[in-house]
């Protein structure tokens, strides 16, 4: 019988196991939550160990419920802050840095409710979550001895993605300002608004 030939009804094909999946209704939110936290704590793992690596919270989200074998109908944005808070309340347990920190959207940004979890267990909410983010990701590359971290311990940075529209936005919002010119000559003015031509 050829690979690419029809089975017959007589023929027994090998069964095919789904996986045993368990419904967070069935379990609770909290057991869920606490599992979810350890399968989360081993993929981001994975990704300090690797410099300037990033885990999106899409794949996170499916990974933990894949781990776990726990799925929920719930988009992961309404669940998944409260698993990483778990996972960051680990983190302060142990001594180590903010491997949620490792978690961005498809923008490169951090996920909702980063802030709220770096206040909650520090009290203090940062200002720039994705800037406090890019520390908090660089200290965990070390702790974890990232394979490729450079000789000279590496460094902050926002990722490519983000730090790109990041700048776009600056552009943008100069390129809104108001041009002050001289009333006589029309032409613009310096910072000091002394117009050099007229004054």
């Amino acid at each position: 019988m050829s690979i690419y030939d029809v089975a017959t009804s007589d023929q027994d094909l090998p069964d095919v196991e789904e996986p045993a999946w368990r419904e967070v209704s069935d379990i609770g939110v909290a057991a869920a939550r606490v599992e979810w936290a350890g399968a989360a704590r081993e993929l981001l793992l994975v990704a300090a160990k690797k410099y300037q690596s990033l885990v999106q919270l899409k794949d996170l989200a499916v990974g933990v419920q894949e781990q776990t074998g726990i799925r929920t109908k719930q988009l992961p944005k309404l669940w998944i802050g409260g698993t990483l808070a778990e996972v960051y309340a680990e983190n302060l347990r142990r001594g180590e840095p903010m491997l949620p920190a490792l978690c961005v959207n498809p923008d490169e940004s951090v996920f909702e409710g980063y802030a709220a979890i770096v206040g909650a267990a520090t009290g203090e909410t940062p200002a720039d979550p994705d800037a406090h983010a890019s520390h908090e990701r660089l200290a965990a590359y070390r702790h974890f001895e990232a394979g490729n971290l450079p000789s000279d311990g590496g460094s902050a940075m926002i990722p490519a993605k983000l730090g790109a529209a990041r700048a776009r936005a600056r552009k943008a919002a100069i390129a809104e300002r108001p041009i002050k010119a001289c009333p006589k000559c029309n032409l613009q003015t310096p910072a000091s608004g002394i117009c050099d031509t007229c004054d």
